[in-house]
């Protein structure tokens, strides 16, 4: 009958944390690309008419299946179609210490930078072709206005500074 007592009373021991007890559990480790975590998703969507009649953007953006960094795609949606443009990733560049970014187009054209984010603005900056099709230094600044909400802009550097090309107010919605 002891034996018989014995094992329940080893089991509560055990379920209450007595026998292999843990040191204090540390809090996970933020990680490098957690500054971009909000972008993750939903779609974000643009109404891009000023661009071409009847345009909207639709960026998506998700964890890779390891955790460590985000892909995202961009399609530019219009009456003719879907074009599925872009599709890259946000990083840790480890060797640099930095946050970093790589996309490749539909025409096969890789465009790789940097990304800084300073509060509710987020910087990536890169080298690619301009809207003239000329070899151009370019930046993005996404400004955060909410969580569903921001404003993305893209500028060319020239030489009295920084000269806006383009800028798009995206919503993030649910996926149906």
């Amino acid at each position: 009958m002891k034996k018989a007592m014995a094992v329940p009373i080893l089991l509560a021991l055990a379920a209450t944390g007595v026998f292999g007890q843990q040191g204090e559990r540390k809090p996970a480790a933020t990680k490098p690309i957690a500054p971009l975590e909000w972008l993750v998703g939903g779609v974000w969507t643009a109404d891009a008419a000023k661009l071409a009649p009847g345009l909207r953007i639709e960026t998506r953006y998700s964890w890779s299946d390891n955790g460590a960094y985000i892909r995202f795609t961009t399609h530019f949606v219009s009456p003719q179609g879907t074009l599925k443009n872009y599709d890259g990733q946000f990083f840790w560049n480890a060797e640099q210490s930095a946050l970093a970014m790589w996309y490749m187009d539909a025409r096969n054209h890789i465009t790789q930078g940097a990304v800084t984010v300073d509060g509710d603005v987020t910087q990536f900056s890169f080298r690619a072709e301009d809207f003239e099709g000329k070899m151009a230094d370019l930046r993005v600044l996404v400004r955060r206005k909410t969580s569903d909400e921001y404003t993305w802009t893209l500028e060319e550097k020239q030489s009295a500074g920084w000269g806006q090309l383009a800028s798009l107010e995206y919503l993030r919605t649910t996926e149906k």
